[in-house]
């Protein structure tokens, strides 16, 4: 006689749990945002508890206060915003006590503070973990019911699982960060005394300069004196440049903006780089598209990218040769875009290194640069909404291509 399999009564229950738990651990595992990450965890976690509200809270800094990271259920504006000082409210209690809190009702425990401006309906039921990495608490989670409701040990059990996993992906982001932070401190670090080393060689031809002006002029030598005056007038134009540059680095866009004219900014910049193209005997082509709309940008700051990218253009083109940048304008309504671009016959740039060249203190001149102008080029572009890119091809020359909107952009 075969025997009656009997199905376990909370069978459906732990395959919810276990179907719960795995979309979780791909949420874990996954390569988005942190925040990203924790946003659609708590989704999940309220999808499958069938909860009205989830969130998130983590530790500031100092540890002081409690910073809601992450939500489900409340209005988003006060994601950030949010805070309970340590010991202050559930979630500060439970992480100074490192204790759980499983509530039926929280509005008649006095631990309970509502946060202002979460548009929360009245939640009753409220369960509370400590987010731990190994023996330290770094924030806290909690899941909250509308009705007066009595957590089970399941539910409980889940949802501190479900707490551990926030914990790990939370561990791998700062583990992620800090081997991002000591990689580029070690890159500052190398690019500083190659920065170094360019300023000394700066430092050595003005004294090979200054050589020449005092020999000169001993000697009734004009022409020695002028060509030693030259030496250090590059010098001293390579020093204002490289300063200019990491100061434009450091600073944001004028918040102020004022609507300016593409085209004249672009003929400025052609007024001042004349005497060095002729120098070199290089041909500057300009096609400015007529009667482009003024935009609102930070003008000083456009114009050394322009700079930055025609004295690429300029060391583009090997000495000796009569190479020919060109410089156009164009306007397209349509997109409300405005494009500039800065194309040079020099030697132009290896694929395999291209993607590299907007990088800090990543440079293809060698002892002659310093790989700052395209970071700071990129830099002010993206601030101003606009977008940078490159084309290029080994022995024909190098575009650059600057597409700015023709609105504003939001200045944080």
């Amino acid at each position: 006689m075969s025997k009656i399999l009997k199905l376990d009564p909370n069978y459906a229950a732990r395959i919810k749990e276990l179907h719960t738990l795995l979309e979780i651990s791909n949420l874990v595992g996954s390569v988005m945002e942190l925040d990203d990450i924790l946003s659609a965890i708590t989704e999940t976690t309220a999808k499958h508890l069938n909860v009205k509200v989830c969130s998130i809270y983590l530790l500031t800094e100092d540890k002081q206060e409690l910073v809601l990271r992450a939500t489900f259920g409340l209005n988003p504006a006060v994601v950030g915003r949010a805070r309970f000082k340590l010991g202050e409210g559930i979630p500060g209690w439970v992480v100074k006590s490192g204790e759980i809190v499983s509530l039926t009702d929280c509005y008649s425990d006095k631990r309970h503070k509502p946060i202002p401006g979460s548009d929360e309906e009245p939640c009753h039921a409220y369960l509370c973990v400590p987010l731990r990495i190994q023996e330290e608490i770094i924030g806290a989670m909690t899941s909250r019911k509308v009705e007066i409701y009595e957590y089970s040990i399941a539910e409980k059990t889940l949802f501190e699982t479900i707490a551990k996993q926030v914990a790990i992906v939370i561990e791998k982001s700062r583990l992620y960060f800090s081997k991002i932070q000591a990689e580029r401190t070690a890159a500052i670090g190398v690019s500083l005394s190659e920065i170094a080393h360019y300023i000394k060689n700066l430092i050595q031809s003005m004294k090979g300069g200054s050589y020449f002006i005092e020999t000169g002029l001993k000697r009734g030598e004009i022409e020695k004196a002028l060509n030693g005056w030259n030496i250090l007038r590059r010098s001293n134009k390579k020093i204002a440049y490289l300063v200019e540059n990491m100061l434009n680095f450091s600073r944001t866009i004028k918040s102020d903006l004022e609507p300016e004219s593409i085209n004249e900014i672009v003929i400025e910049l052609l007024n001042s780089a004349e005497d060095t193209v002729q120098e070199r005997g290089i041909n500057i082509k300009v096609n400015l598209q007529p009667e482009i709309p003024n935009v609102l940008i930070d003008h000083e700051r456009i114009y050394d990218v322009l700079l930055n990218l025609v004295t690429n253009a300029i060391d583009a083109i090997p000495e000796g040769e009569k190479g020919t940048i060109t410089l156009t304008t164009s306007h397209n309504p349509a997109k409300e875009k405005i494009y500039i671009q800065v194309e040079d016959t020099g030697t132009g740039i290896p694929s395999e290194i291209l993607p590299k060249i907007f990088n800090l203190f990543f440079s293809t001149k060698g002892a002659k640069g310093t790989g700052i102008g395209l970071a700071v080029s990129k830099k002010i572009v993206e601030e101003h909404g606009g977008e940078i890119k490159v084309e290029s091809e080994l022995g024909k020359g190098t575009r650059f291509i600057i597409e700015l909107p023709q609105k504003a952009p939001i200045i944080p």
